[in-house]
C-alpha cells in the first residue's frame, strides 16, 4: 500500500487499482490411448497430451498511466503437457513451457541480458508424479 498526507497533515492510504488487461488462452487435449486403441486394461491406456497458448496484453491506458511508460508491449505462452495414468491413485506429468515478452516497439527496447531486445523467452521444463485421494 501507498501511504501520505492531505494538505491538513492527516495520513491516508493512496488509491490503487491493478492494471487492467484482455487476452485468453485456448487449450486441446488429446487422449492418445484412444487414437492408437491401447487395450483398457492394459499398461498402455492411461497417455494423454494437451497443448495450449494463450496471450496477454495489458491495457494502453493504464500503462501510460504507470511509471513502466509501456516497454512490455504483451505476453504469449506456449505449453506441451504429456500425462501418463497409471492408476486412480497415481498419474505422472512432464510438462515443457515457452513463456514469451515482446516489447513495445514505439518505445527504447529494454535491456536482456544487456542487449536490446524485443522479445525475451523462458523456457520451463516440468515433471513429477500427481496423486489422487
Amino acid at each position: 500500500m501507498i501511504f501520505g498526507t492531505t494538505a491538513s497533515g492527516q495520513q491516508v492510504t493512496a488509491p490503487q487499482r491493478p492494471v487492467r488487461s484482455e487476452g485468453g488462452f485456448a487449450q486441446l487435449g488429446l487422449p492418445l490411448s484412444r487414437i492408437f486403441h491401447a487395450d483398457p486394461a492394459g499398461r498402455n491406456a492411461g497417455w494423454s497430451i494437451y497443448a495450449t497458448y494463450g496471450i496477454d496484453q495489458a491495457k494502453t491506458r493504464d500503462l501510460n498511466e504507470s511509471t513502466l511508460k509501456g516497454n512490455r508491449r504483451y505476453s504469449t505462452m506456449a505449453v506441451g503437457t504429456l500425462n501418463y495414468k497409471m492408476n486412480r491413485w497415481l498419474a505422472f506429468s512432464y510438462e515443457e513451457s515457452l513463456y514469451t515478452t515482446h516489447a513495445n516497439p514505439d518505445q527504447a527496447l529494454p535491456l536482456f541480458r544487456g542487449v536490446p531486445s524485443r522479445e525475451w523467452n523462458d523456457i520451463r521444463e516440468e515433471g513429477g508424479p500427481i496423486f489422487t485421494f
